[in-house]
């Protein structure tokens, strides 16, 4: 039960929260906002006056209890919940888009090296808008012969019928998709921004940073919120005729779901209604025709029951299979060899079936000489060294990289699982692979001479391997280095309007958050909290080097930051984010009492790694003088072993004293320090 409860409060319900409150998520609370007012203004509109009844009756409409109680719409509400566990699961098994866009960026760059940054003496603002443009543009066509295969593809259909089942339309009907349907969207959009992502960093290079492109996409969120969820509803706005021939209406959309079947092989289109207008699917939106929608006038008790709807297509499936298998047989030979293949080979075929599908949820298993790594570091990050280890031993390394749920992977795959090596960002996610029982101790005397013992395990079940420290980043003109000697500082009333910081409950805050309650208590670190809270001057939003720029852009003086970032913006490629971090400089706090706070990166060896040794060896190359200079020379980072200095440019920051307080201090006050981050809104 604590697994689970951890599960429920560590993934699936911030997962569900994100949902409402994601500008890249549709049903975003941004975007049902802006729908009801696109519906007020649109009934404005048409009345051509404004008055209370008429918001009134727009508001009752778009709210009517017979919609929103209704089984239908209760189903949706089910398949929102129930497909956010799904993939909860399913997610640390996917493909990740960053590992295919790196690999697709390698590819390209082995294929034509002599292209990589062709278009780099373009403008600046050239890649980023081209990048744009081409991503909306790809993304909407594919987007448009998927949703048209899966109406002309009966295996598809089975599972997209689902999504037209709903014979009552609200926003949150976008979410009653089956999660195989679910699986081949997210496989697209895979693909295509890995695509689109690779190609535009390989011809600009400098211009475009492959890690900085990521984002809410601005054409997506215009189309958001301007009314998207009224698709998904019994409001028909209409755009005209020469609109609707370029964009796709809600009226479009809602002819689309129409129980009549003329009307369901109609308007496929996401946003664009262009492809649909150039592969005859065009219908025009129209508020006269009244429509009901659904797969069928039959209403039965199972049309929007949840284990009928999940398992119904599995089924319809299986039986298109077996006519056309049975539709092959007959044209191969006579109803005696028939009867013979039926009975001999049929069986063998479906027992080959689920052995492929269980096969491919994982990586192939070690053979003794390959190393697997689960990761929630990024693969570029971790090439150099595994490059620099198989030239050391030859053993070659394969990676499964996913930033949250690898967790949950390990413990489903139990002793199956091919994990040797689990490499993690943050103390709290190494404390929590212990506490699962998912790392085995390891007994190295290297290991235990190259880290110290405030950056291990007291087990040794995990080590530190390389540090960070959460520093202040000041701008140089109105900041006196002098006036801010310790964290605790910041929660002085001369900050006031003058701090920038990411959200608290990340886990770079969170852990400094519970290194000051280390320190200081549990009270004292709320009233901090709350301090420094007041103090900001703006919103908690955007990573680490979003926090450096807003100090460029004037918008704030100081910034929380963790200094690695500092590293990565003044050798940043992009000239635009080296002019961020010119006239800032790194205060290092708490120099006259604990130190400064550091957080870790860190491994260790899966508890059922059948490469135990192999495992370990490659822990301690990792603690090893060799790789150590690697992540002060690539990452930015400083050496978690105290015998292998620091590179030139991360000593041109000033030499400090760091926090001794065991690492795993932190990760254990961590769930105190959410809990105030909750309290203060941080």
């Amino acid at each position: 039960m604590d697994i689970v409860w951890q599960w429920l409060i560590q993934d699936y319900l911030p997962e569900l929260v994100d949902s409402v409150l994601s500008p890249q998520k549709r049903v975003s609370i941004i975007y049902l906002s802006s729908a009801i007012f696109v519906a007020i203004l649109w009934n404005i509109a048409i009345a051509k006056k404004l008055s209370p009844n008429l918001i009134w009756v727009t508001l009752s409409n778009l709210f009517s209890k017979d919609i929103w109680t209704s089984k239908s719409c209760y189903a949706d509400y089910g398949f929102f919940f129930i497909n956010k566990i799904i993939m909860t699961i399913l997610s640390p098994m996917l493909l990740a888009r960053i590992t295919i866009t790196t690999s697709l960026f390698f590819y390209l760059h082995q294929f034509s090296p002599a292209g990589n940054g062709a278009l780099s003496s373009l403008p600046y603002w050239v890649g980023p808008v081209a990048y744009l443009i081409t991503l909306f543009v790809f993304d909407d066509i594919s987007r448009y012969f998927v949703h048209r295969a899966l109406h002309t593809v009966p295996c598809l259909w089975a599972f997209h019928k689902i999504h037209h089942s709903a014979e009552k339309l609200t926003p949150i009907t976008v979410l009653r998709t089956h999660p195989i349907e679910g699986l081949v969207f997210f496989f697209r959009a895979t693909f295509v921004q890995a695509i689109t992502i690779s190609l535009f960093v390989f011809l600009f290079a400098k211009k475009i940073d492959l890690i900085d492109i990521y984002g809410v996409n601005i054409i997506l969120f215009i189309f958001n919120i301007s009314g998207a969820n009224l698709r998904h509803s019994h409001f028909p706005i209409t755009y005209g005729k020469f609109i609707e021939k370029i964009f796709i209406s809600p009226a479009q959309h809602q002819i689309h779901h129409s129980l009549k079947s003329q009307h369901r092989n109609k308007n496929f289109g996401a946003i664009l209604a262009i492809w649909d207008a150039i592969f005859g699917s065009l219908e025009f939106g129209s508020q006269a025709i009244q429509l009901k929608f659904g797969l069928s006038e039959k209403r039965g008790a199972q049309n929007h029951k949840l284990s009928f709807l999940y398992f119904s297509p599995f089924l319809e499936i299986y039986n298109i299979l077996r006519s056309t298998i049975r539709t092959f047989l007959s044209t191969l030979s006579g109803a005696a060899t028939l009867l013979f293949i039926k009975h001999q080979y049929i069986a063998k075929w479906k027992i080959l079936f689920v052995l492929l599908i269980l096969t491919s949820a994982s990586i192939t298993p070690s053979n003794g000489t390959e190393l697997n790594i689960y990761s929630h570091r990024q693969p570029f990050l971790i090439n150099p060294f595994l490059e620099a280890f198989k030239e050391e031993t030859g053993i070659k390394s394969n990676i499964v990289f996913s930033s949250k749920g690898l967790a949950q992977r390990l413990l489903a795959e139990g002793t199956r699982s091919p994990a040797d090596v689990v490499l993690t960002v943050d103390i709290s996610r190494l404390f929590v692979y212990a506490d699962k029982n998912l790392l085995a101790p390891i007994d190295s005397k290297i290991l235990v001479s190259n880290i110290p013992a405030h950056l291990r395990d007291p087990k040794n079940r995990w080590f530190a391997l390389s540090k960070r420290a959460r520093v202040i980043v000041i701008s140089q003109e109105r900041v006196t280095p002098s006036k801010i000697l310790r964290i605790e500082d910041l929660a002085l009333p001369h900050w006031k309007g003058r701090i920038c910081s990411r959200p608290g409950s990340h886990v770079y805050n969170r852990a400094l958050l519970a290194s000051v309650i280390a320190a200081n208590g549990e009270h004292q670190a709320e009233k901090w909290a709350e301090g420094l809270v007041a103090n900001l001057a703006r919103r908690p939003q955007g990573n680490d080097r979003a926090q450096i720029k807003a100090i460029h852009q004037g918008i704030c003086d100081l910034a929380i930051v963790n200094s690695y970032y500092f590293g990565k913006l003044r050798h940043s490629e992009i000239l635009e984010q080296r002019k961020w971090v010119a006239g800032t400089k790194i205060i290092f706090t708490n120099q006259k009492d604990r130190g400064n706070h550091i957080n870790i990166s860190g491994g260790g060896v899966a508890k059922f790694s059948k490469n135990k040794a192999l495992a370990t060896r490659f822990l301690e190359f990792l603690s090893s003088k060799k790789a150590q200079k690697l992540y002060a020379q690539i990452n930015f980072e400083y050496p978690g072993n105290p015998n292998v200095s620091a590179s030139e440019e991360l000593l041109s920051w000033g030499t400090f004293s760091e926090d001794k307080l065991p690492i795993g201090v932190v990760a254990e006050l961590a769930p105190k320090a959410q809990k105030i981050i909750d309290r203060v809104g941080w």
